[in-house]
């Protein structure tokens, strides 16, 4: 076993941009897990391949694969979760009691393709625990690419997103702007929200090329006008703002006087209560963009952000 772990954490450290420590790793098929239950519990899910199924590397991983997921809800998570991926290979523990638990895997397989089982919780293991280990293939562990052997089969859409990435990081920029207030803010806002769903399983190639034309259109616009939107007045309560997707995770700007502003999550962060309990809901993304009233409140002796009618963040996962 510890030679396969070796194995395991010298294929997938090659795909890591900055890792000063172990198992640290930046890409999006890696998950950073934020523990619950003071980092002693977490929830998995097993499954196999309904079918055979070949990745980038022209590897054919047959039906019947074992693969698995795994989340760090209080209560037990949806038996169904299409845009949460299975792993042909997932590696967890080590750290125990940490409120932040890194565990790496690769070779993201989506829900359409897999016969799953229920959720179980388990205690997180003090050592570093080979749940499954189908691929050590660098293509394939870094890849969301895979289809089906027998084209009869249903296949699931893979979008290539290089051009959605280097538009959403030109509007990154704009966002970082203080002068980018109102309607603009809003608008990101917006594009934030689509940007997220366009980077989930099963997106299509067409949706994802259509918001990539809307935020290169507005990034244009910015360029052009120095507003996202036309004939934004740039007032830092705009009318319609009120009007924002009750959904999102973003909220009506406070008033002037309230120095609300817009922050760039640098970790995955989980939404708490006033109380401090936190809301066993999606993590909001690393590299998300929230809206905070720019005042801080301290719960339960941690330092937060307010981001909406009882819904808070850590400070400590916002970039400073």
């Amino acid at each position: 076993m510890k030679k396969n772990k070796r194995i395991i954490f010298a294929t997938i450290a090659a795909l890591s941009l900055a890792a000063p420590m172990a198992a640290v790793f930046n890409f999006d098929n890696v998950q950073t897990v934020s523990a619950n239950h003071q980092g002693t519990k977490v929830w998995l899910q097993y499954g196999t391949l309904k079918y055979a199924l070949k990745g980038p590397s022209g590897r054919v991983y047959p039906a019947g694969t074992k693969v698995v997921r795994e989340l760090s809800n209080d209560n037990i998570p949806p038996t169904s979760l299409p845009s949460e991926p299975f792993y042909l290979t997932l590696v967890i523990g080590g750290i125990p009691g940490n409120q932040l638990l890194q565990d790496v895997g690769g070779g993201q397989i989506a829900e359409a393709y897999v016969n799953y089982e229920d959720w179980h919780e388990i205690d997180y293991p003090s050592d570093y625990t080979v749940l499954v280990q189908n691929t050590e293939d660098y293509n394939d562990l870094k890849s969301s690419d895979f289809h089906p052997v027998d084209s009869s089969n249903p296949d699931v859409p893979c979008a290539n997103l290089n051009a959605l990435e280097e538009a959403y990081a030109d509007l990154t920029r704009i966002a970082g702007k203080s002068s980018v207030v109102g309607q603009d803010r809003e608008k990101i806002y917006r594009f934030t929200d689509r940007y997220n769903a366009a980077k989930a399983m099963g997106a299509t190639q067409e949706s994802v090329d259509s918001l990539t034309k809307e935020i290169n259109d507005a990034v244009a616009n910015y360029k052009k006008t120095g507003h996202l939107v036309s004939g934004n007045s740039n007032s830092g309560n705009s009318s319609n703002s009120s009007n924002s997707n009750s959904g999102s995770s973003t909220v009506t700007p406070a008033k002037r006087k309230s120095k609300s502003r817009f922050v760039k999550l640098r970790k995955a962060s989980y939404r708490y209560t006033h109380k401090g309990k936190r809301v066993s809901k999606k993590l909001l993304k690393k590299g998300s963009y929230v809206k905070i009233n720019g005042k801080t409140y301290r719960i339960k002796g941690k330092t937060f952000y307010r981001i909406g009618k009882n819904r808070y963040i850590r400070k400590v996962n916002v970039a400073k």
